[in-house]
């Protein structure tokens, strides 16, 4: 039995979207991972250990591979890891733009 061409345009549309859910699911769980991991090892404010935030996140990554399976998994612990990084140089930049202009003052 064929599948009408309308119905099969459809269904294409729809596995579309849901494959771009799922991409914006892994990464809103990549973000959720990294600013848990920094929160969680923050000792004072702006004193945040690499170190830390990737075992943390190593650690925790295990919770989501329950709700993940297959492709969209891989890089996920490397992806948490970069957006950490990211996140806590702009943090750094911040702190020391405010003390140089501080100093400026």
């Amino acid at each position: 039995m064929s599948i009408p061409k309308n119905i099969e345009a459809e269904l294409e549309k729809r596995d579309e979207l849901i494959l771009a859910l799922e991409m914006l699911m892994v990464d809103q769980a990549c973000r959720l991972l990294a600013l848990e991991a920094m929160v969680v090892n923050m000792a004072g404010s702006g004193n945040v250990k690499a170190a830390d935030v990737k075992a943390r996140i190593a650690q925790e990554s295990k919770r989501f591979q329950q709700h993940f399976e297959g492709e969209g998994l891989s890089g996920f612990v490397d992806r948490a890891q970069r957006i950490a990084k990211q996140l806590s140089e702009s943090a750094s930049a911040k702190v020391a733009k405010k003390k140089q202009t501080k100093r400026a003052k």
